[in-house]
């Protein structure tokens, strides 16, 4: 999509020989760009890792991995600063098991780890929550989030708009396996405060497409912008996911899924049609995206190299 032109219009002072050029503001926002993307060395694996999700203060990354197990996992590591490297990777114990966990998705206050499981739930991959009283504190066992899941597959997202909206996404609209014909879309599910239990999830129906998933949605503090991926829904499983589980490992992954971008003028209205992160997709997979808090670093998963692999790229002034 062509970058939309400013909408201007010049004003005569009565005052003023000179006329003035006064910007009424843009249909839609500058498209993004992206610095060359970045692999995120010490994090990376022969085995796939993924779904990276941050604290807001960008000291704690938490992400889902098949090293070691050889399954999915929950893992994470923590940093000094935070522009220093991350230091040795670790699983978060408490909520790993000999299932599939997926789409680790931490809150911005560090204090809530939502993540998919396909152990014994509602459905066939549910969202289930861990939390802590402090940054330092252990994890709880985790709880089933039953106000979300369906009997299809469910996976979490890190809320968004103040913490009150999780961009959350399943299977339920389409059928219950991406890998066997089911396609991921995107639902949006509130909650008055950041405390309290989310409500029913509501589809977004100008990013539902019958022929193409909408995934890995992240929503922005102002909820006005939403990050996501989608791959046709004719594309293979993704080759990097484990066959280890019986087969229920996929992740609502497909080969050659791209990363979009889409805006609202107010959380009252519907998004705009979608444009691709261009400086970021290539005939490779990406997903998962994730912007800090200040709109300077998106993080996201490619398998660029072989195998999918936690990315970072500075976004370019707009």
């Amino acid at each position: 999509m062509r970058p939309v032109a400013l909408i201007a219009l010049a004003i005569c002072s009565a005052s003023s020989t000179a006329g003035k050029t006064v910007i009424l503001g843009h249909e839609l926002p500058v498209p993004y760009q992206f610095d060359t993307p970045a692999l995120v060395t010490e994090l990376a694996s022969p085995s796939r890792t993924d779904n990276p999700t941050l604290t807001g203060d960008l000291l704690e990354i938490y992400f889902t991995t098949d090293r070691v197990s050889g399954n999915g996992d929950v893992w994470f590591a923590t940093r000094a600063t935070a522009t220093a490297p991350f230091g040795t990777p670790a699983p978060v114990t408490v909520v790993n098991g000999a299932s599939f966990e997926t789409s680790s998705a931490i809150s911005i206050d560090g204090l809530t780890l939502w993540f998919g499981s396909d152990r014994a739930g509602v459905g066939a991959n549910d969202i289930w929550v861990s939390e802590r009283a402090t940054r330092t504190s252990a994890w709880s066992t985790p709880l089933n989030v039953l106000a979300l899941n369906s009997p299809a597959d469910d996976i979490p997202r890190p809320p968004g708009q103040h913490g009150l909206v999780m961009p959350m996404a399943s299977t339920k609209a389409t059928g219950t396996n991406p890998a066997s014909g089911g396609n991921y879309q995107t639902y949006l599910a509130a909650r008055s405060t950041a405390g309290a239990p989310f409500g029913t999830p509501v589809a977004i129906p100008e990013l539902a497409y019958a022929d193409r998933s909408t995934v890995d949605s992240f929503l922005s503090d102002d909820g006005l912008t939403m990050f996501f991926s989608s791959a046709p829904l004719a594309e293979p499983a993704d080759a990097a996911v484990s066959t280890v589980d019986a087969g229920n490992t996929a992740d609502a992954g497909a080969a050659n899924s791209d990363l979009f971008v889409a805006w609202r003028r107010s959380t009252n209205e519907g998004f705009s049609p979608s444009q691709p992160l261009g400086d970021l997709n290539t005939p490779a997979d990406e997903r998962d995206p994730w912007l800090s808090p200040d709109g300077k670093k998106l993080y996201f998963t490619s398998d660029r190299g072989g195998v999918l692999s936690i990315y970072t790229a500075a976004v370019k002034p707009r």
